[in-house]
């Protein structure tokens, strides 16, 4: 077996092994989304097993962020499991950074746990229903609409280029991706809590919400603001089909511990962008 970052040149085998293991459509499957993905190593990587025949049989994506290589993407075929591979995988990961992840499956939190890693709180995602609707159903909140925010467009660094996804610079420098088609806007990072609802509704949204993780202090000040926990909401974390009563339910591990003041950002990882965004 041979262990080592993939390139674009790798495509045609990557588009394979992402039509074999992933559902229909998912973003990987593009090649423009794979390379703002892993193009770029200041950003991400991805790092792949080959059998003898030059078959993909493992896979590792990493996306960095806050000092740290996220663990995405991880897939192994299952007659190679448990034989080393996915450690040769991290190993080159690595190399970059320090090794965390979110959204981890069973088999990826089994896997976590016999590597020893720390398992954190889990994040939290606030949701916030503009208040001038009277009907508080699934139907009414999370259905297509439409705002004019061509002015507001914002593609400045290389998270709000990710291909297919419509980036927006509030009034107050906060920033977040509209979601038109469900009816919502999803908040990056927050300047003026006040502002933003007030530009918000008068934009014509439906809802907010805005993830992060649990130590995050910003969250004092949503709740205060009448946000809540999606959970208590009508509006489900699962966009992309919408799925009713699908609320956030991810996990946040790191192999080794973090700063207490760490903050995950909706950036990192891909639980703010692969599934749930577009």
């Amino acid at each position: 077996m041979k262990f080592r970052e993939a390139t674009i040149s790798d495509w045609e085998k990557l588009v394979v092994f992402y039509q074999r293991i992933y559902r229909k459509d998912h973003p990987l499957q593009k090649k423009t989304f794979w390379n703002w993905q892993f193009g770029n190593p200041k950003y991400g990587r991805a790092f792949i097993c080959l059998d003898i025949n030059d078959k993909i049989i493992g896979h590792v994506g990493a996306n960095f962020g806050g000092g740290l290589a996220w663990m995405i993407n991880g897939y192994l075929d299952a007659e190679y499991r448990g034989k080393g591979v996915m450690s040769n995988l991290y190993d080159l990961a690595r190399k970059y950074y320090p090794l965390a992840a979110t959204a981890a499956n069973e088999f990826g939190l089994a896997m976590y746990r016999s590597m020893r890693w720390l398992r954190h709180y889990d994040l939290v995602r606030y949701v916030k229903i503009n208040p001038a609707l009277e009907e508080i159903t699934f139907d009414n909140v999370c259905k297509s609409i439409e705002v004019s925010i061509e002015d507001l467009h914002y593609t400045n660094g290389h998270y709000f280029e990710q291909p297919n996804l419509n980036g927006i610079l509030l009034a107050d420098g906060s920033t977040a991706f509209s979601q038109e088609n469900v009816g919502g806007l999803r908040i990056v990072d927050i300047k003026d809590l006040h502002q933003i609802e007030t530009q918000a509704w008068q934009i014509g949204y439906k809802w907010m919400d805005y993830i992060t993780s649990w130590n995050d202090l910003k969250t004092k000040d949503l709740e205060k603001n009448g946000w809540v926990l999606d959970y208590k909401s009508v509006v489900p974390w699962r966009l992309n089909p919408l799925e009713i009563n699908y609320f956030c339910d991810i996990t946040f591990l790191s192999e080794e511990p973090l700063d207490r003041e760490f903050v995950v950002h909706r950036s990192y990882s891909d639980h703010g962008r692969i599934g749930s965004i577009i």
